[in-house]
Formats: structure tokens, C-alpha cells, sequence
């Protein structure tokens, strides 16, 4: 596996009810992220990385960081207040699709094969606020056109059931999967975040299985929370079993693409959250490396829980 981290959790974060971290500029990012144990990249954000490419591209070579995805923002600027691919107003939805065709061409010119965008702007509310019909058209013509625009880059789909909108409109792995069936292009897929897994009451490891199986498994976010909120803590700090399954059946599709940390370090050093995150999950795929296949799956076929606890135990808690 390689590791990045977005980099909109190096500088300042903020919630509904306060700030945490420092206001950093771009340049201190990297340097932060250079001291990070581990990382082997980073996952930019656009627009907001965007102001100055040549200095993106000099801090990129300076620090010896790849790319692992292009994150775009299509919630934060007023104009999507009320939706961007989804929204009634034409020329919102003309635009937001520019800002991804923008993404898809920068992509490639800092060594990047993949977009992601999560359209947590688009959905609703309250009953009878939206026409279901016509948001599902929109945004599938959207993603179409986009992803028509460049096939040689991917476009991913992070889903969430909600925030800043009650229901988001790609809100389980199940929606993600059909909105990819329903665009019909090879270039789009789907980013598991695994925190978004769970708070959607999902399987993460099954979840997996289920893009994989499509093909449709372009990157992996890892996080962790307590199935009730996207806290974004610590990856494995709470649901460890569910890592080491997630792992597992990635490791059985053969999964080498990147796993992107989307932590929020709140109030603690950000060097030490991510580095740790890297630590543990590098530890899971030790733990995974002990894991037979042949061994496991007669256990499953047995359905012997007792004895999937007690294998499982063996491979992960004696590591040393």
C-alpha cells in the first residue's frame, strides 16, 4: 500500500462550533508533511492548492511527494449553496462540471490518475424539497460529461449519507454503485471511505468487496468513528476487527493503489496523528500477511466463529 494525506487536515480546521490547528500556507503544509513518518504522498485539494501550479509542482519535487488524487471542493463557494451538478439553475450545474473538466486536466500534469469529489452539497433536507427524478438525471449527465471529457483519467465518487445536507444524494456504497452503472464509462469509480462506510451502517470490508467486484474501486479514504458521525478519528482506534477485514479482502482483489488518510487531528499534532495512522496500518498489513487464505475461508465455510476468533487473535496479537 502507499500513503498520502489530503491536505486540507495540515493547516486549519474548523467545525460547526470552533478552530484547531494554525493557519498554514501551502509551503508549511509540505514541510509538515515532510516530517510525517511514512507518507508517500499527498492528496491535493482544488481549487484551493491551485493558485500557484508552479509552486505546487516545485514543492512537490522538493519534498519528493507523489500524488495519490486530485480532491475537489464542490461545497464551499456560495454559488452551490443550492447544489452543483443537481442544482435547478443551468448555469450552476455548467460550471460545476468545468470545475471537475479544470481537475481531470491538472490531474495529469502533477503525475495524478485519479479525481475524487464527494457531492455533499447535493441532496436535501426535507421532505418534498427536491424532485428525486430530476437531481438523479442531473447528476448522472454530469458525471458523464465529465468523465467523457477525459477517459484517461479516473473519476471517483466518495459517498456520505449526510453533512452539510440531511440526505446526501450519493449516500451508500449501493447508490455509488449504481450511479457508476448508471454514467456507463469505465473511468468512473468509487472511493471507499471507510468512516462513511461505517457511519452508513455498512460493512467496510463488504463494501469493498462489492466495488471490487465491478471494478469500480479506485481509492481508499481511511478513518475511524463510532458508527454515529464521520468523527474522522484514528484508523483502527475504534473498530479494529473491521480494519483487519477491510484489509484482507483488499489484499484477495489485489488492491496497490493508495490509501488516503482523511484524519482530523482536532487538538493533537498532526506529525504524530498521521504517522501513527501510517504505523497501524502498516501493522494491519503485517497482520494481514499472516492471514491464510486457504486457512480462513475453511473456517468461513464452517461457519466456526469460535475458531475464526481464536485464528484471528493468534495472527494479530502476536506480531512482535
Amino acid at each position: 500500500m502507499k500513503y498520502s494525506v489530503i491536505t486540507g487536515f495540515l493547516g486549519r480546521l474548523q467545525d460547526r462550533f470552533t478552530e484547531y490547528q494554525n493557519d498554514r500556507s501551502l509551503g508549511e503544509k509540505f514541510e509538515l508533511a515532510s516530517r510525517i513518518e511514512g507518507l508517500d504522498g499527498l492528496e491535493v485539494c482544488y481549487p484551493a492548492d491551485f493558485a500557484d501550479l508552479k509552486l505546487l509542482e516545485d514543492l512537490l519535487d522538493k519534498y519528493s511527494l507523489d500524488v495519490s488524487s486530485l480532491n475537489v471542493n464542490l461545497k464551499k463557494e456560495r454559488r452551490w449553496a443550492n447544489g452543483s451538478l443537481t442544482s435547478l439553475d443551468e448555469k450552476i450545474r455548467q460550471q460545476a462540471v468545468n470545475v471537475l473538466n479544470k481537475a481531470m486536466d491538472l490531474a495529469p500534469q502533477i503525475g495524478c490518475e485519479v479525481v475524487t469529489v464527494c457531492f455533499l452539497i447535493d441532496g436535501h433536507d426535507y421532505p418534498f424539497q427536491v424532485d428525486y427524478r430530476r437531481a438523479w438525471r442531473y447528476l448522472v449527465e454530469g458525471v458523464r460529461e465529465v468523465c467523457t471529457h477525459r477517459d484517461d483519467v479516473k473519476l471517483s465518487i466518495e459517498y456520505k449519507m449526510s453533512e452539510p445536507v440531511a440526505h446526501t444524494i450519493v449516500g451508500n456504497v449501493g447508490k455509488a454503485l449504481y450511479l457508476c452503472e448508471e454514467v456507463g464509462k469505465d473511468n468512473v469509480g468509487v472511493t471507499l471511505d471507510l468512516g462513511h462506510a461505517l457511519y452508513a451502517g455498512e460493512n467496510p470490508a463488504e463494501s469493498a468487496c462489492l466495488l471490487a467486484e465491478k471494478g469500480r474501486l479506485f481509492l481508499v479514504h481511511i478513518n475511524d468513528n463510532y458508527r454515529n458521525w464521520d468523527w474522522d478519528l484514528i484508523p483502527g482506534f475504534v473498530n479494529f476487527w473491521d480494519y483487519i477485514e477491510v484489509f484482507f479482502y483488499l489484499r484477495e482483489y489485489g488492491y496497490q493503489a493508495w490509501m488516503s488518510l482523511d484524519v482530523f487531528p482536532k487538538n493533537i499534532d498532526p506529525v504524530e496523528v498521521f504517522g501513527r495512522s501510517i504505523e497501524f496500518a502498516r501493522n494491519i498489513e503485517r497482520i494481514v500477511q499472516r492471514i491464510s487464505s486457504e486457512e480462513i475461508f475453511q473456517l468461513i465455510n464452517e461457519r466456526n466463529v469460535p475458531a475464526i476468533f481464536s485464528y484471528l487473535q493468534d495472527k494479530s496479537l502476536n506480531i512482535g
